[in-house]
């Protein structure tokens, strides 16, 4: 979202741009570097942000090359390298209010205002607002996020303006706050037209998969997620289910992301059903530009989350052509519309007779083949702008 922001603003010729970086004052300056817009001149920032931010840099990629590394020592590094990082960067979100002089406007895209923004009178504050689940559902999280969300509800006053990316979520903040309602404004988010198409090569498709270790058998499609508000295990329990009945014996569960096995919960609905278990294949993270390819050899994607701020996944899967299973709560209907079939995302016999139904109809899957790319249409990032 930051990058079409960037881009978008960039490209309009109706303003001037200055930036600054809340977190990773390197990376931002390389990125503007690499863009040809001089990062001495456009971004704000102290020379010790910037030299303690690159000494960061390599704690941070020592930590995620470990991530996946449950080991005693692995957690043990990681726990070190984590500290050493925030130590590091304890200061980047210091702003000093004079940088502000001469501007209008400043866009947070993520991240709260740091205290200094609070304090500089003359400008117009925007933040842009993508979820309330911290605050709704904090169970959903290993570890609270008060400082988070009370650093949103903080900029959500009378005086200042935000864009929400849905209706759900512009609801959510007129109930939590006292901002004006006609101080939000609702900008849906758009899937990246560069990385997810219809791809029609099926020599291509077959390539990727076969490179990926993804077999050459019908599959389903989903994202791996630790976050209990993904609502994995569910799926599991319904693709299990349908394999241990015999009702689903020719498909495969092809999970995009990082292995859903740290998933205690997956775990053990994986051992209710052995049969199911060669059938769920996680290839990893998949580069950008397989992407494509990966989404559109599938015969569905699965979506059964429990909340969302808005569900970027379904639209993406939507504009590679695929028909959409997904759970018709919070901000998901917002996205999917009819294009897709919407579920309670608990009603594990509605999930298996969808799943049955997408895999079994090929009439009824080149019709929601057709919604889908007709619908995502509706998306895109020059209404986001």
């Amino acid at each position: 979202m930051v990058h079409q922001l960037f881009y978008g603003l960039r490209a309009s010729e109706q303003l001037e741009l200055a930036y600054v970086a809340t977190d990773h004052v390197a990376g931002a300056y390389d990125f503007l570097e690499a863009e040809k817009q001089s990062p001495r001149s456009s971004l704000r920032y102290r020379s010790a942000q910037l030299w303690a931010s690159r000494l960061s840099r390599p704690l941070i990629r020592r930590y995620h090359k470990l991530v996946e590394n449950r080991t005693l020592p692995a957690r043990v590094e990681k726990r070190l390298l984590a500290e050493a990082a925030n130590f590091l960067v304890r200061g980047e979100a210091d702003f000093d209010p004079h940088w502000f002089d001469g501007w209008d406007i400043y866009h947070a895209p993520h991240m709260p205002f740091p205290k200094a923004v609070h304090e500089v009178k003359h400008l117009k504050k925007f933040l842009t607002l993508h979820d309330f689940i911290p605050l709704k559902n904090p169970e959903y999280y290993a570890t609270r996020a008060d400082a988070f969300v009370n650093g949103v509800l903080g900029c959500l006053i009378p005086g200042n303006f935000a864009f929400s990316v849905s209706e759900y979520t512009r609801n959510d903040a007129l109930n939590f706050s006292k901002i004006p309602a006609e101080n939000i404004f609702v900008t849906p988010l758009a899937a990246d037209a560069g990385l997810f198409y219809p791809e029609a090569d099926a020599a291509k498709i077959a390539a990727t998969n076969r490179r990926l270790g993804i077999p050459q058998e019908p599959y389903f499609l989903s994202l791996s997620a630790h976050y209990p508000h993904k609502n994995f295990p569910h799926l599991v329990r319904c693709f299990g289910e349908l394999v241990e009945s015999g009702e689903l014996t020719d498909t495969n569960l092809v999970v995009v992301g990082p292995n859903p096995g740290r998933n205690s919960l997956v775990r053990e609905a994986l051992a209710k059903y052995p049969r199911a278990q060669s059938r769920v294949v996680v290839p990893g993270f998949v580069r950008d530009e397989d992407l494509a390819a990966v989404y559109s050899g599938a015969v569905g994607f699965l979506f059964p989350s429990l909340a969302e701020g808005f569900g970027i996944p379904p639209l993406e899967a939507m504009q590679c052509g695929l028909p959409v299973i997904a759970s018709n709560t919070t901000s998901i209907p917002e996205v999917v519309g009819d294009a897709g079939i919407l579920l309670p995302p608990t009603d594990q016999d509605a999930w298996c007779q969808a799943m049955l139904r997408v895999r079994r109809d090929e009439t009824l899957r080149a019709d929601m083949h057709q919604k889908s790319l007709q619908r995502c249409r509706l998306f895109s990032w020059d209404r986001f702008m």
